[in-house]
């Protein structure tokens, strides 16, 4: 045992509370590992993202382009390319629309990203509720044109439900 060497390595305990819950006693040789938490907290909060339509809430009418020229290649803070500009707007006829093609594609009348065409009755029939949830909660809160697409989507969607249950 006398020739154990030295651990080129030291562990040190930088847990913030003691085991009863009350918070440690900050060490005054830590002083490296507070400016390294330090440090990491600020690239963290760089790391801060937030929703598409904020950026472009606060660009508003002023970051537009005038007509007839091109838009500039916009980034954020780390330098990627701003996709504030690609995303649609948030709307009840993007909400149907997605809602519709999960449902299609859960009756496996189009293919599955992840492979395959799988038809899952009972998830479909969930995604046509669902619709009809919207329905029933938005009557006489829509435009007509809002309230003939989603009635239009139900119906389709029903339609094919059933003819896909029995058998075709």
């Amino acid at each position: 045992m006398a020739d154990e060497k030295e651990p080129s390595f030291k562990v040190s305990d930088r847990r913030q509370f003691n085991p009863d819950g009350t918070p440690r006693e900050s060490m005054g040789d830590d002083q490296e590992s507070a400016d390294a938490a330090r440090s990491a907290s600020e690239s963290d909060a760089a790391r801060v993202i937030s929703f598409p339509g904020d950026k472009a809430k606060e660009r508003g009418a002023a970051a537009k382009p005038a007509p007839g020229q091109p838009a500039a290649a916009s980034t954020d803070k780390q330098g990627r390319p701003d996709r504030a500009g690609k995303l649609p707007e948030a709307s009840l006829e993007g909400l149907v629309n997605m809602l519709a093609v999960e449902a299609v594609m859960h009756l496996g009348l189009i293919e599955n990203p992840m492979g395959g065409r799988n038809v899952d009755l009972e998830a479909a029939r969930h995604i046509i509720d669902m619709l009809g949830v919207v329905q029933n909660k938005t009557q006489g809160n829509l435009t007509d044109d809002e309230a003939e697409l989603l009635e239009s989507v139900l119906a389709d969607l029903r339609m094919q439900f059933v003819a896909i249950s029995r058998g075709r």
